[in-house]
């Protein structure tokens, strides 16, 4: 059973003047104001502190399904100091909630409101560090299934990640999902080390040809979702709004499968 957790405003009908200007003294009874009618608002998200192992504070953004033991994910902006955890549209991150899983969007070193040098997060081994605090994070707050998806070169700290936790003994993530990969995914690991876990591929048929170069190492369980005229990372959800639920069905897919 799915739950979604949503605050409830009041709307109120006014005719433009107050109860007591309103009230006609010859009229022993006044009429009573409609009662206001409830309207839902929209998913509201908790800015969270992470703290890497090298000392690094990140800023993120969780959104909460409010199930004990729900899937959860963690997204990974394009490239920092110029892209941030806003990147991810937050009727994006509303849509996972509605499907019963929480999500964590994260600023990653050296963007928005994080600390630490913006090229550590895709150059050396440092960037994983953010991935394995907000798994973390998600971690203690009761998460079980762990979804990862990076945009642009997002990818290469997920990558980073998945290949390292299972020797560190941490949480490996159950499917991970590439929004338009490239030759940066790779900078630290290359594709074939990735474990063999579902994962989605959304790229636009301009920028196919890395994506394309992955199929061949496909275990069985990658779909690979190019769009036509569509845009790179995250800008494909102004372009192509349909790739939110192209990702939710994919995921659910993986996530509501049978043990």
């Amino acid at each position: 059973m799915r739950w979604t957790w949503m605050a409830l405003g009041l709307v109120a009908c006014s005719s433009g003047t107050s109860p007591e200007s309103d009230t006609d003294v010859t009229t022993p009874t006044p009429t009573p104001e409609p009662t206001p009618t409830p309207v839902p608002t929209t998913q509201k998200s908790e800015v969270v502190q992470l703290q890497t192992r090298d000392e690094v504070t990140l800023e993120a953004d969780f959104y909460d399904a409010g199930v004990d033991g729900s899937p959860a994910f963690v997204l990974l902006h394009m490239i920092p100091p110029g892209n941030d955890r806003t990147n991810w549209p937050t009727d994006f991150m509303e849509l996972l909630v509605d499907n019963g899983w929480s999500a964590l969007a994260v600023d990653r070193r050296g963007a928005g409101g994080s600390d630490g040098v913006a090229s550590e997060a895709y150059t050396g081994p440092n960037g994983k560090f953010d991935v394995e605090a907000a798994v973390s994070f998600l971690s203690d707050r009761g998460a079980t299934d762990l979804v990862l998806i990076g945009a642009s070169n997002g990818t290469t700290s997920l990558l980073d990640y998945a290949v390292w936790a299972g020797g560190e003994g941490l949480p490996e993530p159950v499917a991970v999902g590439f929004m338009t990969g490239g030759n940066y995914t790779e900078n630290q690991n290359a594709m074939k080390t990735l474990p063999q876990i579902p994962a989605v591929f959304t790229y636009s048929t301009a920028e196919s040809a890395w994506s394309d170069a992955q199929k061949p190492l496909d275990p069985g369980s990658w779909s690979f979702l190019e769009y036509a005229n569509g845009s790179h990372g995250t800008r494909m959800f102004g372009d192509k709004p349909d790739v939110r639920t192209d990702l939710v069905d994919f995921f659910s897919g993986v996530l509501d499968a049978p043990e």
